[in-house]
C-alpha cells in the first residue's frame, strides 16, 4: 500500500522550525533524533521529543490519497545512484509495474479518513531536504520503510524508522485544569527572568538550571530564576483563585517555549499541568508544547528578598545604562565601583591595559552614603530589563543583596550580590 501526501513547503518548514529544538541532539535511541509524522482525518501531525521537551503540531487539510498502482520509477533503482545508496543508507525498492503514467483517476481511493500512515524520519536530513527544494508544493509518498519526496524534478528516497518506537508524548487534558494567559504578557515575563537561570545542568545544580513557576494564593503567578549570585522575579495577576501546584521547568524547556511563542500567531495560550508534565496549547497555530517538570526543589526565594535597606537610590534608567556601558570598557577585572554621596552617583573602573574610567550622574538618594562594587555584566543585564523611565536601587550593605526594580512597577525585581572591592 502506498500513500501520497501533498504539503506546502513553507508551512511544513515553519512547523519543523518550531519543533526542531525538541529533537534530541545526542541520544542512544535514534528514533528520538527524528520527527514522527502521522496522518489523521486529512491533517498531518508532527511530533518531536528529547524526553524532556516535546512538540506536537498540525498541518490542517492536506491532500492525502492512497495509491494502488504506480510507475516503476517511484521507488525504483533509477531514483538514486549506487553511490547515494552507499553514502546515505537509502534503501532501493523494486516495483513490479512498468508504465509512464503516475496515477490514473480510478487508481486513487478518495475515502482517506480511515487511513493513518505514520513514519519517523531523521529530523536534520529531512529539514535540509525540504529547505533546499525550489518548489512550493511537495509530494511525499510512503511505502513500507521508505518515503519518496518529489518537488518538480527533485527526487529523494529516504529511509524511515518504526513509529511504534516513538514515545507517546501528549497528556490527556482535563477542562477544569486549563489556565489561559495572554501570550505577550507571559513572553515578557519569561524574558525578564530566563537570563538569570544557571547555565549548568549538573545534578548538583539542576534546581537552578531552569525557571520556577510559583502559583500563589490570591491568583498570582510568579516566575523566578537564579544562579546563586543573582535572582530575577516577575509577577502576573490571574483571573482565577483555583491555582495549580507550582513547578520547575528546565532552561532548555524554557528556551524551546520562548522559541515557539515568538513564532506563534496565537494571542491567548492555554496551560495544563498533570502533575509531571506541562502542556501549552496554541490554538491558532495548532501547536502543543509538552514540558517535563524538573524533579528538584527550588530554593526558598522569598527569604532571599531583603526587607530592610541601608541606601535607596533612584536614577534615570537610560542615563545609568549609558554611563555603565562606557565605564565598563575599563572593567577588565569584571568590577565596577559605585560610590554614592548625597545626590551624586560615581561609577568607576580600571585595568592596566585600558586605564581608568570615571563618570558621574545625579540621583535621588535616601539613607547613607556607600561605596560598593558589582559585576558590570550582572548590572547591565538587570537594567536592560527595566522598562520604566527610572530605576530604583535598594542597597542592604556592601556585602549583602541589592534589590533593583522599576520605579512604579512592583511586578518585577532583580536581586544581585555585590563583589568584593579591589
Amino acid at each position: 500500500m502506498i500513500y501520497k501526501l501533498e504539503v506546502t513547503r513553507n508551512k511544513l518548514l515553519n512547523l519543523m522550525d518550531m519543533a526542531s529544538k525538541a529533537v534530541a541532539k545526542k541520544t542512544t535511541n535514534p528514533v528520538l533524533s527524528g520527527f514522527k509524522f502521522s496522518v489523521k482525518d486529512n491533517n498531518l501531525h508532527l511530533y518531536a521529543t528529547d524526553l524532556q521537551t516535546s512538540f506536537h503540531g498540525v498541518l490542517s487539510n492536506i491532500l492525502f490519497e492512497e495509491v494502488e498502482k504506480i510507475d516503476n520509477e517511484l521507488f525504483g533503482e533509477e531514483s538514486v545512484s549506487a553511490d547515494a545508496v552507499e553514502n546515505e543508507n537509502f534503501e532501493v525498492i523494486e516495483t513490479e509495474e512498468e508504465n509512464n503514467t503516475l496515477f490514473s483517476p480510478e487508481e486513487i481511493k478518495t475515502d482517506s479518513t480511515s487511513l493513518k500512515p505514520e513514519f519517523v524520519v531523521d529530523a536534520t536530513n529531512f529539514v535540509d531536504i525540504i529547505r533546499n527544494l525550489n518548489y512550493e508544493n511537495i509530494n511525499i509518498y510512503i511505502e513500507g520503510k521508505n518515503i519518496k519526496i518529489i518537488a518538480g524534478k527533485s527526487e529523494f528516497v529516504v529511509p524511515t524508522m518504526d513509529p511504534e518506537d516513538f514515545p507517546e508524548i501528549v497528556p490527556n487534558k482535563v477542562e477544569e485544569g486549563i489556565f489561559t494567559f495572554e501570550k505577550t504578557k507571559l513572553l515578557a515575563m519569561i524574558e525578564k527572568v530566563i537570563f538569570c537561570a544557571l547555565k549548568s545542568s549538573e545534578n548538583i545544580s539542576k534546581n537552578l538550571n531552569g525557571v520556577y513557576w510559583d502559583f500563589r494564593e490570591g491568583g498570582y503567578l510568579t516566575l523566578v530564576a537564579a544562579d546563586g549570585y543573582r535572582l530575577a522575579l516577575a509577577e502576573l495577576s490571574l483571573d482565577t483563585v483555583n491555582m495549580p501546584p507550582s513547578f520547575l521547568l528546565s532552561l532548555k524547556s524554557m528556551e524551546e517555549l520562548v522559541n515557539v511563542l515568538k513564532s506563534s500567531k496565537t494571542e491567548n495560550i492555554e496551560l495544563f499541568f498533570d502533575g509531571s508534565r506541562v502542556l501549552i496549547f496554541l490554538e491558532d497555530d495548532k501547536v502543543e508544547i509538552i514540558l517535563n517538570v524538573v524533579d528538584a526543589p527550588f530554593p526558598d526565594y522569598i527569604n532571599i528578598i531583603p526587607q530592610a535597606f541601608k541606601t535607596k537610590v533612584i536614577a534615570s534608567t537610560d542615563l545609568f545604562l549609558n554611563v555603565l556601558k562606557r565605564v565598563s570598557i575599563a572593567a577588565k577585572n569584571d568590577q565596577v565601583k559605585i560610590e554614592i554621596k548625597d545626590s551624586i552617583m560615581e561609577l568607576s573602573a580600571k585595568s592596566p591595559d585600558v586605564g581608568l574610567a570615571v563618570e558621574e550622574l545625579e540621583v535621588d538618594k535616601e539613607g547613607e552614603d556607600i561605596l560598593i562594587a558589582y559585576s558590570p555584566k550582572y548590572l547591565r543585564e538587570a537594567i536592560d530589563h527595566i522598562a520604566t523611565a527610572e530605576v530604583e536601587f535598594n542597597i542592604t550593605s556592601e556585602s549583602s543583596q541589592t534589590m533593583i526594580k522599576p520605579v512604579g512597577d512592583d511586578s518585577y525585581m532583580y536581586i544581585v550580590m555585590p563583589v568584593r572591592l579591589q
